[in-house]
This record gives C-alpha cells, sequence and structure tokens, in this order.
C-alpha cells in the first residue's frame, strides 16, 4: 500500500515537474508545497541552522532554471537533492572563504551557530549527529533521515551504493558510541 502510494507521489513529482518546464507555475508552486519541508530538513540536519530557508530558496531557484532540463530517469527527488547538496557543497565553501578572510584580516567571527536548544533524547541524537564527519552525517541524512534508498543517496553522494552502506555503518557505530557517553 505504502509503496502504491510513493509511486502515485513519484509520478505526481514527474508530471508537475513537466508541466513546470511548459511554465505552468502553479505546478511549479505543488511542488515547493509538497517539499520545501523536506529540503529545510535536509539543510538543517547537516548542520545549517541560521541560513536554511535561504538555502532552500536557492535550491527551488536552481530547480526552476533547471526544470526544462529534467529528464525523469530518476526519482524527482533524486534530482532535487543533488541541487540541495550543491547548494549545501557552495554554502560550505563559501562560508570557509568568508573565516578565512576575516581571519586573515584579523577580524573576530563567530564560525558556528548553536542549534536551538532542544529536550531529551532529541537534543542527544542532534549532538550525536553533529559528531560525524560531514560525509557522514550528510549520508545518515539522506538515507535514514529523508528516508532515501542506498541506490538513490549513492546518485546523489556520487559513490558506489557499497559506500553507502559502509557510511552509514560507521556513522552508526560512531553515534552509538557518542550516544552511551564512551567517546
Amino acid at each position: 500500500m505504502k509503496n502504491d502510494s510513493a509511486e502515485a507521489s513519484a509520478q505526481e513529482d514527474i508530471q508537475w515537474m513537466s508541466r513546470a518546464a511548459a511554465d505552468d507555475l502553479d505546478a511549479f508552486s505543488c511542488l515547493v508545497r509538497k517539499h520545501e519541508k523536506a529540503v529545510m530538513n535536509f539543510f538543517a540536519r547537516n548542520g545549517v541552522y541560521r541560513d536554511v530557508e535561504d538555502l532552500a530558496q536557492l535550491t527551488f531557484l536552481k530547480l526552476y532554471r533547471a526544470r526544462n532540463g529534467y529528464k525523469p530517469t530518476a526519482k524527482f527527488t533524486t534530482f532535487l537533492y543533488l541541487i540541495a547538496r550543491q547548494i549545501l557543497v557552495d554554502s560550505v565553501r563559501a562560508s570557509q572563504r568568508r573565516s578565512a578572510l576575516h581571519e586573515k584580516a584579523g577580524a573576530e567571527m563567530e564560525t558556528s551557530v548553536e542549534a536551538p536548544p532542544m529536550r531529551g533524547e532529541g537534543q542527544d541524537a542532534q549532538k550525536a549527529l553533529a559528531s560525524l564527519s560531514p560525509s557522514l552525517r550528510e549520508t545518515v541524512v539522506l538515507v535514514v533521515m529523508q528516508g532515501l534508498a542506498y541506490q538513490e543517496a549513492a546518485e546523489i553522494l556520487g559513490v558506489p551504493v557499497g559506500t553507502v552502506k559502509s557510511r552509514i555503518h560507521s556513522a552508526l557505530a560512531q553515534m552509538r558510541t557518542v550516544l552511551s557517553g564512551e567517546s
């Protein structure tokens, strides 16, 4: 049953994207409304707290610009997360360049923003997730938190499926260590 609804949802995305390619703004708006929270969660779970909405907006802007080149050879969400991942990578690089410039100029700049306070197990899980390297965190976010298949995550990350499986295994082991207090 769940598979049927997921397939129908995927087909709906393809139809909306095809209509968006024909300059149907209502269809594109439907895509944005359907996926905006998931895209914002993707950024938040990858350690972006302050600029989540801006990065999501950039993702959908880039999606809109790419609408004519979209070919439904893979799931729409794979295409969407490829764009979101590139926006994330660009954002991290820009942040690193800004930090280096400020450091070089001798200016002090806060380079990280604390996540909003959380309570209980959620806070522990967020701490464990934050302890991961960017590549492990990104893989966990896509597979565990966003619910993508290993194959989809591999396509988005540009790595073999085996690498995704290995990263998930390593990340979960590292998170267990952090959660058990053995770190």
